[in-house]
């Protein structure tokens, strides 16, 4: 079941992401790379603080 993620990038800001997101997913604040396709799941990158 795909789901949506409450992620917090290193700089501090907070966005919200689709777990199962097929194309890369970067902060908008310092464009670290959030989120990377795998093929099923997405890997998350940063801390999670919330699953939607």
């Amino acid at each position: 079941m795909s789901k949506f993620l409450k992620v917090q990038c290193d700089c501090g800001s907070e966005s919200v992401v689709f777990g199962d997101s097929k194309s890369k997913v970067t902060c908008f604040n310092c464009k670290k790379e959030l989120l990377s396709p795998r093929g099923g799941k997405a890997q998350v990158n940063c801390k999670i603080v919330e699953i939607l």
